[in-house]
Order: structure tokens, then C-alpha cells, then sequence
């Protein structure tokens, strides 16, 4: 029995990890005269083959994006890329999504990109679920003036210009499972009205195992989340780097799972909360 007890203590993972939080030096595009928005809701409930595959690429600028590169002086621009690819086979799957794109001027507390996802699957006779997921934001500006910039009148006083950038930042998950249920969220914002409100993307998943009618199967496979940051900065008017940021970070569990949650942060501004 004491034997028994090891193996299973090898196999079972059970990860609770703290919020990784990054905050840096950018700013966001304004919106353009017209603005899209795009919604999705999704439910499937199959026993059998069920999938889900996104891809987004949005990319906007100060300027003309037909004229670039280079950065003309004082130009931002912002592009965000979203994809999910799920696959389930041979198996009862449970998904439910709401997806959201709004390419209008965020404020504290609002996204441009939404995702929100709950999935539950159970396999059967080698059935098997693989998904994955990533939100990628990367901002890029020359420098230029703070007047005008902010909505609250401490901010210009505080710095005359607004420095030069170079910001990329992803994070995403993997699940690899015969058996899970998980939820994973993510956002961004990176189209705001004012220099008052940070560039921001944020995401986590929740895995754990499944609740039937005799008990909670645990999770079976693996699961791992990621997140990559490369922050360039500058200083005043000029374009030359004043700072270099690199950042990387992969969890993942593998066997028998309990529990496994994580959440990743990034903020980029004048103004940080």
C-alpha cells in the first residue's frame, strides 16, 4: 500500500500559482472614425468530434498603415493577434465560449479583445482533446509630446514627452487531456482616448478534473501556460534605448492533475494602477 500511495503521489500534480504581474512604459493608438465590433457565442454539447479554431489580426496606427515603415515623428501603432485552435475526438465535450472584438477607445476596466472560455471533456476508448490558445499584443511608437495627451491635468506636468517604444507581450495554454474540464480568459487594450489609460493584456486558465455522479475524476494529460515580454524604451525626445526588458515564463503539469491555475498581468503606461 505504501508503494501504491508513492506512485500516485508521483503522478497527481496539484499547482496553485500567484498572479504574475508586469508593468512598463507605452502607450496606446486612438481609435480611428470608424469603429467594428464582433461578437460570438458558442455552445456545444456532443458525444463524438467537436472543434473550435480562431484567428484574428488587427493592427492600427496613428497614421497610414499603407505608408510604413518607418514611424513617421510621433506615430504609435498597435496590432493584437488572437488564435484558438481546439480539437475533441471520441469523446462527451462540453464547450461554451463568448468572444468579443471592439476596436473603439477603452477606458480602466474595458477591453478591445475578449475571450472567455469554459470546456469540459470527458474521452472514451482513447479519445483524446488538444487546445490551445494565445493573445499577442505588440506596441510600437516614436516619441512625441505629452500636451494634450492626458485627461487628468497632473499628467503633463509630470513629463513634457512621451518616449519612444517597443513593446511585445503573449501569453496562451496548451491542454493535452483524456479527461479535464477548464476555463481560460484573456484580454486586451491597447486603443484608448488618452494617455491616462495603460495598455493591458491579461490571462489565466483553471484546470481540474471532472464531477460525475460517483465523485470528481482528476485530469488527465497536461496542461502548461506561457507567457513572453520584450519591453524597449526610450528616454525624452530621443530614439535611442534607454531600457531592455525580457521576461519569460512556462508552468505545465503532466499525469494525474487535481488542480492547475495560473494568471498572467502586463500594464504599459504613463500611468499604471
Amino acid at each position: 500500500m505504501k508503494n501504491g500511495k508513492s506512485i500516485l503521489g508521483i503522478l497527481s500534480v496539484f499547482l496553485v500559482l500567484a498572479t504574475i504581474s508586469i508593468s512598463a512604459t507605452a502607450d496606446g493608438v486612438n481609435q480611428t472614425s470608424e469603429i467594428q465590433g464582433i461578437t460570438t457565442s458558442t455552445y456545444i454539447d456532443v458525444v463524438g468530434m467537436a472543434s473550435n479554431n480562431v484567428e484574428l489580426a488587427w493592427t492600427s496606427r496613428s497614421g497610414s498603415i499603407q505608408d510604413n515603415p518607418p514611424l513617421s515623428n510621433g506615430e504609435v501603432v498597435q496590432t493584437t493577434v488572437y488564435t484558438e485552435n481546439t480539437n475533441a475526438m471520441n469523446g462527451h465535450t462540453v464547450y461554451i465560449k463568448e468572444f468579443s472584438i471592439d476596436t473603439g477607445n477603452k477606458v480602466v476596466g474595458q477591453s478591445n479583445v475578449e475571450s472567455d472560455r469554459q470546456v469540459t471533456f470527458e474521452g472514451y476508448d482513447g479519445g483524446n482533446m488538444v487546445s490551445d490558445e494565445s493573445l499577442l499584443i505588440d506596441t510600437v511608437g516614436n516619441p512625441r509630446s505629452a500636451a494634450g495627451q492626458f485627461v487628468c491635468p497632473f499628467g503633463p506636468s509630470a513629463t513634457s514627452s512621451l518616449p519612444a517604444y517597443c513593446n511585445i507581450v503573449t501569453a496562451g495554454s496548451h491542454v493535452d487531456s483524456s479527461v479535464i474540464s477548464f476555463r481560460t480568459q484573456a484580454s486586451s487594450r491597447t486603443v484608448m482616448v488618452s494617455a491616462d489609460v495603460p495598455v493591458a493584456l491579461a490571462y489565466s486558465i483553471n484546470a481540474h478534473g471532472v464531477g460525475t455522479a460517483n465523485g470528481v475524476i482528476p485530469a488527465q494529460g497536461s496542461v502548461s501556460s506561457y507567457m513572453k515580454v520584450h519591453l524597449q524604451g526610450g528616454s525624452g525626445n530621443s530614439t535611442s534605448k534607454a531600457s531592455d526588458l525580457t521576461y519569460e515564463e512556462k508552468t505545465s503539469a503532466n499525469g494525474i492533475i487535481n488542480s492547475f491555475m495560473k494568471t498572467y498581468g502586463y500594464e504599459s503606461g504613463s500611468n499604471t494602477l
